[in-house]
């Protein structure tokens, strides 16, 4: 399927008190951040629907490669911005995002996930905790209709109106639902960019809710984050650097696939699919480590050793258990030894740096 975009950027911004299409975030506009989120999904042709400030916000779109189009009646509401975007979508579109301007902070793998699920005779509504957000993927085939509809009630209004057409698509992406209509949404999404790496920990339910994580292994997940961040903390006060909110959700995601085969596998694709690429090739490690790993990969693949269900245990007796577990099967001994040797340095590492022994830093 062809998929274009129309962002609505013809309002006033009168709540906010700045203009929010071109409001700065860390550096870049929040027309200029949407517009590379549809390009980074693969969309190619983004129309943005101007009104008030039209030659400024005009100019922005067409230097970030948009399709810049005029609404005269901005004034009256919002549905007819949508309208007048709708008008010039390429005939070659089978469905189109629809996405206000003040939000901004979408996930480019949401948009992917969408238009995967995109359908010629249907609305995609992104679902958040329950919530439907921005920006549904409208069905092409719908674009006579919205053309005739009225306005009365808004873009909500024609949504009731075919019902049957709608459905929801469960994103772990707060973004969805985070607009600029105060200058305290504002800032709610500055917090957010400097934190997009990682879930937020409403994000973190979802994850494991679209996993299917069964509850004793989050509750392992937590115990394993717990151990990292004692280690961590305690080389990070004889100086070592290291990326905290990483390593913490690295470790909390770590064996969000445990209840499928080949976990470490499906754990990292869940977590690249959803927007999380670095945490997916930190969590990737909790079992065998690469060569030349992240001190946070060293971290979570010792940390994964010495906690068993929910309680903290030492390599040996941890290694004790695992080759009773596998005493028949020599590969998985081989592969055992290879682990644990692995944990060891990481583990001897630490208390020469930290002058502690691993016993007495986790009270073991």
């Amino acid at each position: 399927m062809e998929v274009a975009a129309v962002v609505l950027a013809a309002g006033y911004s009168s709540r906010m008190g700045f203009f929010k299409p071109l409001a700065l975030l860390n550096g870049v506009s929040a027309l200029e951040r949407i517009l590379r989120s549809m390009r980074g999904a693969g969309v190619r042709n983004v129309l943005v629907v101007t009104g008030f400030n039209e030659d400024v916000v005009a100019s922005a779109a067409q230097r970030a490669g948009a399709r810049a189009v005029y609404n005269p009646r901005y004034a009256e509401g919002m549905f007819t911005s949508v309208q007048v975007g709708v008008a010039a979508l390429p005939h070659s579109a089978d469905a189109f995002f629809l996405l206000p301007v003040d939000i901004p902070t979408v996930r480019v793998s949401t948009l992917r996930l969408m238009m995967e699920s995109a359908s010629s005779n249907g609305i995609l509504h992104p679902l958040f905790r329950g919530k439907r957000g921005h920006p549904p993927l409208i069905a092409a085939a719908l674009a006579p209709h919205i053309l005739d509809f009225s306005g009365e009630g808004g873009l909500r209004a024609f949504f009731d109106g075919w019902a049957t057409w709608n459905q929801d698509f469960d994103v772990a992406d707060e973004g969805v639902l985070m607009d600029m209509d105060t200058p305290q949404d504002f800032e709610k999404i500055h917090r957010r960019l400097s934190g997009l790496r990682v879930p937020s920990k409403l994000e973190r339910e979802v994850l494991f809710d679209l996993a299917g994580t069964p509850l004793r292994v989050r509750a392992h997940c937590d115990a394993t984050a717990s151990v990292c961040l004692k280690l961590a903390f305690a080389l990070r006060q004889q100086g070592v650097r290291i990326d905290m909110p990483l390593l913490h959700g690295a470790a909390l995601f770590h064996d969000v696939c445990r209840h499928v085969p080949d976990h470490v596998c499906a754990g990292e694709i869940i977590l690249r699919r959803h927007g999380f690429p670095l945490l997916a090739e930190i969590a990737a490690c909790h079992r065998d480590l690469p060569p030349l790993p992240r001190i946070e990969a060293t971290l979570l693949h010792l940390a994964d050793k010495l906690v068993s269900d929910t309680h903290i245990i030492s390599l040996d007796a941890r290694k004790k258990n695992m080759r009773m577990r596998y005493g028949a099967d020599q590969n998985a001994l081989l592969a055992i030894r290879q682990r644990y040797a692995a944990a060891r340095k990481t583990a001897r590492r630490i208390e020469r740096i930290t002058g502690q022994s691993l016993e007495t830093l986790l009270q073991i």
